[in-house]
């Protein structure tokens, strides 16, 4: 096992979390320029920010 981490794989959690942004994202995107509101931009925005800073803490404790 390397040291510092450089050769590891993603973690699934890793690419749980990106493709959770990803989506959350283009819906928001989408139901923004359906309906013309900047608050699904918003609650999308939420909804990526809170987990992914989960993660952060989650990674920094380990």
């Amino acid at each position: 096992m390397v040291a510092d981490g450089s050769a590891r794989p993603p973690r699934w959690t890793t690419l749980v979390g990106w493709v959770w942004s990803v989506v959350i994202l283009g819906l928001g995107v989408w139901v923004s320029l359906a309906t013309g509101e900047w608050i699904a931009l918003l609650c999308a925005a939420g909804l990526v920010i809170l987990p992914l800073g989960g993660m952060a803490l989650r990674a920094r404790r380990a």
